[in-house]
């Protein structure tokens, strides 16, 4: 009898529920565009997140509940996929924007480092006078060190809000989707 190998690692899958009203509870209902374009709602995404909170691991099973009147399967697709295409979306932008700052902090530590280095530069090669050197030392030392610590600081400590909604959208935008109905 030949056993079967089952991986070292299972993915956990997380259910979350929703309970709906209308497509309304899911998308903007200030939103006058049609479904297809309408901006998903605040309430909506707020509910994601807080459940998010809950249970950070694992893959997301999320099921919408909704009355039996607003049952259309053209609907049903076009909903997850909006949904899917949003939180991609958001993900990529969370991404983008720890991306930039982390090239700032790179900016900032190499203005540092610079700013040090024409300090060393002035000092060894006696280009100024020595008045001029401390004056421009009083101004050059403060300002690359800030540079440097700020720069790594940016660089390795980026916003941690950043972190964990780039990791919530990613994850919503895996998530599996599916409605079903209550009377």
């Amino acid at each position: 009898m030949k056993m079967e190998k089952y991986p070292g690692h299972i993915k956990e899958i997380k259910a979350i529920s929703v309970a709906i009203d209308s497509f309304d509870d899911i998308f903007s209902d200030f939103d006058p565009s049609p479904l297809t374009q309408r901006t998903l709602s605040e309430d909506f995404i707020h509910e994601l997140r807080k459940r998010y909170r809950e249970t950070k691991r694992g893959s997301y099973a999320i099921t919408i509940y909704a009355p039996h009147s607003l049952k259309d399967e053209k609907a049903e697709r076009m909903v997850i996929k909006r949904l899917k295409e949003y939180f991609n979306f958001r993900a990529l932008q969370s991404k983008k924007q720890l991306g930039a700052i982390r090239l700032r902090g790179f900016i900032f530590a190499a203005g540092g480092i610079l700013s040090l280095g024409v300090l060393i530069l002035l000092t060894y090669y006696k280009l100024l006078s020595q008045l001029g050197i401390e004056l421009i030392g009083i101004v050059l030392m403060p300002l690359g060190w800030f540079g440097i610590w700020e720069g790594f600081s940016k660089m390795i400590d980026t916003s941690p809000v950043l972190r964990v909604d780039e990791d919530l959208f990613i994850k919503l935008s895996k998530a599996s989707y599916n409605f079903k109905y209550i009377e």
